[in-house]
């Protein structure tokens, strides 16, 4: 072997012997921020586990909460804010799908309404042939997971329904309308109006016992109920808690309903 071959022989096998130790470098932690080819912002979600559901001592509690513990074993970046109009919009335009009813409220950065479960399949599917990465809606689990941000509270801020204006868009300081995402304080991850404003569709089934259901995604070509989490503007505050739990048909179409998305690892 001359001098050259031995050389190139020698950076290659310094390079594979890196490798490991670049992908571990380059593997996100909890907390990080990353923005997408499509300028959407993410939070790196972590795994970990929770306590998912309500004690039965908590106000405004339904007997759908029934508490246990769950484990989120793999990471997943969840956007930092409710997908907007100007989003959904780009998507429609590029498509030419039927633009989503506003009510007259304004689009831009205000959190894309009247969207059925499908509609969101659609913009996420469009999301990954364009990007090439993997889209969808989160679990019930990883949204609770990620709502409640390591807090135990009915709310990620704590049990003081009087920090409410800080916090979440709702029926007392709304006025009857959605608002622009971002406006209100982050939960304690930097997740913002993971409280309020919009209901959030989630990728699972609706199953009243949990059974499992809140840790996956669903038949995308399925019309059983989902879960949808958070609360929204026009709804009183015991119905913005972590824990709170709604299903909704995925075939409606609402001024309260829209999502927010994941991104996988």
């Amino acid at each position: 072997m001359n001098f050259r071959m031995s050389s190139l022989f020698a950076a290659l096998i310094t390079a594979v012997m890196l490798l490991p130790a670049m992908a571990a470098a380059e593997a996100p932690k909890h907390g990080d921020t990353m923005t997408d080819e499509m300028g959407i912002e993410f939070i790196y979600i972590g795994p970990g586990k929770f306590v998912m559901g309500t004690p039965e001592t908590e106000p405004g509690r339904y007997p759908d909460e029934v508490q246990h513990e769950v484990e989120i074993s793999k990471g997943f970046w969840l956007a930092k804010y409710e997908t907007t109009f100007k989003q959904y919009d780009e998507f429609c335009k590029k498509t030419g799908n039927s633009k989503a009813n506003d009510r007259g409220w304004g689009r831009g950065d205000m959190p894309v309404i009247h969207v059925k479960w499908h509609d969101a399949q659609m913009y996420l599917k469009w999301l990954s042939k364009k990007t090439g990465s993997k889209y969808r809606l989160p679990t019930e689990a990883e949204w609770e997971y990620a709502a409640r941000a390591g807090t135990t509270t009915a709310f990620s801020w704590g049990d003081n329904p009087n920090d409410f204006p800080d916090y979440a868009w709702n029926s007392t300081n709304a006025d009857k309308k959605s608002h622009p995402v971002g406006q209100k304080k982050p939960n304690p991850w930097g997740l913002y109006d993971m409280h309020g404003n919009v209901w959030e569709w989630t990728c699972s089934f609706y199953n009243e016992d949990f059974e499992g259901d809140e840790q996956r995604c669903s038949d995308v070509k399925s019309n059983e109920n989902r879960s949808v989490r958070g609360g929204a503007w026009y709804f009183f505050p015991k119905g913005l808690r972590s824990g709170d739990r709604r299903v909704y048909h995925p075939r409606y179409r609402l001024p309260y309903i829209g999502f927010r998305i994941v991104r996988e690892q």
